[in-house]
């Protein structure tokens, strides 16, 4: 069970103080003083450093001397990393303060629409406050959905749905089920010649080994699961996951957390947890729909089911996968920003990644996997993305979350301001 904070913890106004003069606001460089620094190229903790930022970047690393006129943010000590991301969110414009309250200063909606395109284009332009975004396609899917989703009956209609994403401007082509063998195998093509990556699932017709040589990325642990050994968890098929998976260093969103809230629904532990403070900044709607999974089972020890994806997970990092933090937010008890977090734990606790691992897949993973690997890394020229926690979360994932303070795209955030945005979002 992943236990959340308080609701004094989550919603107070009285925060650590992190001594700065001056807002911040201007267009002048900001220093941050005092930090200990997490680069996220090792564990290594580096204490009383220096950061320059300016015009959204890290512009210096402990540098000789301080720029002229900088405003200064004397951190006393405190933990300074780049800030985290959520690879997979179903979210809307009212819920991007709630991610930046959690430290998180990029986030990839995996189901988007042009509302969404639009929305990522306001935040670069620096029109609305929130992470950054990137966007992927809507669902293309072989047979209707009761969501949103767009039907693809045929390998030419595939070609030019394709086409008209990268068009569009969505970032990448969302591979759903139900899809033909054809279609799939003219999305890869039609994908390759446009530049466009896919990412998504594992459509029964294609087969895990077939969508494992396009290097497509794959979402949730529990697809690849179902892909591997069945609805039954055949461990007799895992030594095969592990063929399939040598040296091709696939990317892997596992959302953990989601999974493993499913797997309690109907029990006093499930329903304890719709009383969580981070309720407060759920939807009517999703509050709806997770109450209607709650009960009064008693608690119970994960199933078989979860049980063979936690066998699965260590079999692909063995073979080489490498992995990116996403929590499927908008599911059940996955509330935007906070289910970072829940993420987080859920991949020391039952993935059995060390605090680093799972730092590293929220982290420095994201800037591989797009193409920027100074993101996520606390280096000069990386965006200005960062994070701020009490103490090092290498020792404590729970500090995260509630940061001391938060910069995205250059622009800090402290405390008692993540605390007000909190204020001005949370559920009428």
């Amino acid at each position: 069970m992943i236990w959340f904070a308080s609701v004094a913890a989550v919603v107070a106004v009285h925060s650590p103080r992190v001594t700065r003069p001056a807002p911040c606001t201007g267009p002048g460089p900001i220093v941050f003083v005092r930090a200990t620094l997490l680069t996220m190229d090792s564990p290594a903790l580096v204490p009383d450093g220096t950061v320059v930022v300016q015009d959204g970047r890290v512009t210096a690393v402990n540098p000789g001397s301080v720029p002229a006129g900088a405003c200064r943010i004397d951190l006393a000590g405190r933990v300074l990393l780049p800030g985290l991301t959520d690879m997979h969110v179903h979210t809307a414009e009212a819920e991007l303060p709630l991610f930046l309250a959690n430290g998180v200063t990029l986030i990839r909606e995996m189901n988007g629409t042009p509302t969404h395109l639009r929305l990522r284009d306001r935040i670069a332009r620096g029109e609305v406050i929130g992470p950054r975004m990137l966007v992927a396609s809507p669902l293309m899917v072989g047979a209707p959905l009761q969501y949103r989703h767009r039907l693809i009956a045929s390998p030419a209609e595939a070609v030019a749905a394709a086409r008209e994403v990268k068009a569009a401007g969505y970032d990448y082509l969302k591979i759903y089920e139900g899809l033909s063998r054809e279609s799939y195998v003219a999305f890869v093509e039609t994908g390759a010649a446009l530049g466009l990556a896919l990412d998504g699932h594992i459509p029964a017709a294609v087969g895990l080994a077939r969508v494992l040589e396009t290097g497509q990325a794959l979402q949730h642990i529990e697809k690849i699961g179902m892909a591997i050994g069945g609805h039954q968890g055949d461990t007799t098929q895992l030594g095969r996951a592990a063929a399939l998976f040598a040296g091709r260093r696939t990317w892997v969103t596992p959302t953990l957390a989601v999974l493993r809230v499913l797997d309690g629904t109907r029990t006093t532990e499930y329903t304890a947890r719709l009383e969580a403070p981070e309720m407060a900044w759920a939807d009517s709607a999703s509050l709806s729909w997770w109450r209607s999974l709650a009960g009064t089972n008693p608690p119970r020890s994960p199933s078989a089911f979860y049980r063979f994806q936690m066998a699965v997970l260590p079999v692909l990092r063995a073979a080489g996968a490498r992995f990116l933090l996403g929590t499927d937010a908008a599911n059940p008890l996955m509330v935007a920003g906070f289910s970072v977090h829940d993420e987080l734990a859920t991949l020391v606790r039952d993935g059995g990644f060390t605090p680093y691992e799972a730092l590293v897949s929220a982290t420095r993973n994201v800037g591989e996997f797009i193409g920027d690997t100074l993101r996520g890394r606390l280096v000069v020229g990386a965006p200005a993305d960062l994070v701020a926690a009490e103490s090092s979360p290498l020792g404590n994932l729970a500090v995260l979350r509630r940061p001391v303070g938060v910069m995205a795209n250059g622009r800090w955030f402290d405390r008692a301001q993540l605390d007000s945005m909190l204020a001005a979002s949370r559920r009428r």
